[in-house]
């Protein structure tokens, strides 16, 4: 769950949580049902989402495509379970720490940064155009986060 009400439970010691402790709580449990819908639709779409993400890349990337699409295609679908467990939990943190930085670095190590880069943008556009607009909108900044991330590496 969201790390930051999860932090101030754990400080309360005894103690009611403040109305401003409880907010991040308050705005998760507003947003609870397009969260589910968001990871439950990602869980149900994930490969068919991956595909046509990577059918988006064929024209400017066929070779790679062709060569590497299998690890593109487990790679991808990885990732969007991992996005779906921190949408569903509204813990940016976990993703960042857990999964950005080990991602990031395994594309720079393999040189494969710029290639990621536009594999993750077709697939966001892909989820852009597919899911519904309120699922999209707490999908694609994860998305950027990793994109940004292959882009600075």
């Amino acid at each position: 769950m969201n790390s930051s009400f999860v932090e101030a439970a754990h400080q309360a010691d005894g103690r009611y949580l403040s109305d401003q402790e409880l907010r991040p709580l308050e705005m998760y449990l507003t947003t609870f049902a397009t969260r589910m819908e968001a990871y439950q639709t990602l869980r149900d779409n994930a490969d068919s989402l991956v595909m046509q993400a990577l059918r988006r890349l064929v024209p400017t990337h066929r070779r790679v495509v062709q060569e590497h699409g299998g690890k593109c295609k487990r790679d991808m679908a990885y990732t969007l379970s991992y996005v779906a467990r921190a949408v569903l939990s509204d813990d940016t943190n976990a993703f960042r720490q857990d999964f950005l930085l080990w991602m990031g670095n395994i594309a720079h190590a393999l040189h494969k940064s710029d290639s990621s880069s536009e594999a993750y943008g077709c697939l966001k556009q892909e989820i852009h155009d597919t899911l519904p607009p309120q699922c999209a909108v707490l999908v694609t900044p994860y998305l950027d986060e990793l994109i940004n991330t292959f882009s600075h590496q």
